[in-house]
Order: C-alpha cells, then structure tokens, then sequence
C-alpha cells in the first residue's frame, strides 16, 4: 500500500450544500500536487443532510474518508479526530464552508518545504462581517502582544502542519484548535505564514455569534496558563 504524504481534515456542521463542491475543490488542488493523499471529513454531529452528501462522495472517491461524531462537539473534537485519524505526514486543515480556498495549499506546502514545522494562512483580506473582522483584529493584536509573536491571523483554520509537530499538542481542552501555533511555540516549533485568500460565504449560515468572544477570551487566559507550566 502506497504511502499517504498529505492528510487534508476538514471538520464539517450542517454543510450539506458546501461538501460536494468542497471535496472536489480539494481533489483538484491535490492531484496537481502528484502525490498520494486523503481527505479526511470530519461531520461533527450535523442535522441537516450532511452526512448523506458525504457518502454519496465517499462512493466515488477513492481518497476520501469520513469520521462521525455522535454530536455536534466543537472544532477543537473534530480536527483532534481527524488528526489522529490522519496517516499523512503531512497534515492541512481547513474550515467546511468554502471561504477557505483549496487551491491556496500548494503555497502553504511550498513555504513548508523551506524548513518549517507549521505553515499558517494569512486571511490579509477577510469576507467576513464588520464585527468578526473587528473582533479578530483584537484578539490578534493581544496575542501577539502576549506570546510576542508575528502571526497575523491565529484564528485562519487553513494550516499545513508536519504530523511529528502535532504530536505534541495538547488538543483535549475545548477551544485549544485557535492556538494550535502559540502551543507549538512552545516546543520551539517553526512557524510561518503566507497570505491565502477568503471567500465570501455562499453556502449554509455562519456558526460564529458575538457572544463567542466571551468563550474565547476564557480560552486565551487558559492558554496563558498552560503556556507556563
């Protein structure tokens, strides 16, 4: 059995309308790479007719597999699923709803094969609404105050990560999949960032609502915490 280099997890909610055209987005971008890999979808509880879309692509495509979670657990559950699930060496991880832009992961590799441990996306221009964009400049902007780091975007689920660095994050908390790079700093990982471009969204409803920033702001302070221990 041929060695799979490439893992692409995608944790998916209620996206019943973005998995097909997703997975094909993805399988373009891939083949061009000519290397063996898989895509990992990671249905994180849905209700909606999610599930059934990806088995009707998991039928005709060799590459895919699916994880299914009994309920709908988080992002943090989804990619720490599809991470262990991952036989790649290494691993992409991307949101669902298609604002993230497959063919952006030729960039991210590229910059990888530079010597870097983990390659993060830049969303440098965000279709996204005036208060999540506010929001996330925000918290950026604190945490790299805190972690004196360069990264732009910490929020960017569009990462390529070399497994070995993975390994020594701990993802059992709720919430720990947004700090994935300032746990790697940690481990003296090397880490950079290239722009990516963003879409705007035209599928499903967007998960996020301002009162999320309360759970994130609980999150950041346990992430100061484990940074010191």
């Amino acid at each position: 059995m041929m060695q799979v280099k490439y893992s692409v997890v995608v944790p998916v909610y209620n996206e019943e309308d973005s998995v097909m055209p997703l997975a094909e987005s993805i399988r373009k971008a891939m083949a061009l790479l000519n290397e063996p890999y898989e895509i990992i979808f990671v249905n994180d509880g849905s209700t909606d007719k999610t599930p059934e879309g990806l088995e009707k692509i998991r039928e005709s495509n060799v590459n895919l597999r699916v994880a299914t979670l009994k309920k709908n657990s988080g992002q943090t559950a989804s990619l720490k699923t599809g991470f262990d699930m991952a036989k790649g060496e290494v691993i992409i991880s991307m949101d669902g709803d298609m604002q993230n832009d497959p063919a952006d992961i030729p960039s991210l590799l590229g910059k990888m094969r530079e010597g870097y441990d983990v390659v993060c996306g830049w969303r440098k221009k965000r279709h996204d609404s005036l208060w999540k964009k506010v929001a996330s400049k925000l918290a950026n902007i604190i945490q790299n105050f805190v972690f004196k780091s360069h990264l732009h975007d910490i929020a960017c689920t569009l990462r390529a990560y070399r497994k070995g660095a993975l390994n020594a994050v701990d993802l059992s908390w709720n919430g720990a999949h947004r700090f994935i790079p300032y746990l790697l700093l940690k481990h003296d990982s090397r880490i950079a960032e290239v722009e990516v471009h963003h879409h705007p969204r035209i599928y499903g409803k967007s998960k996020y609502k301002p009162t999320k920033i309360f759970k994130t702001i609980k999150d950041f302070l346990k992430l100061i915490i484990l940074r010191k221990i």
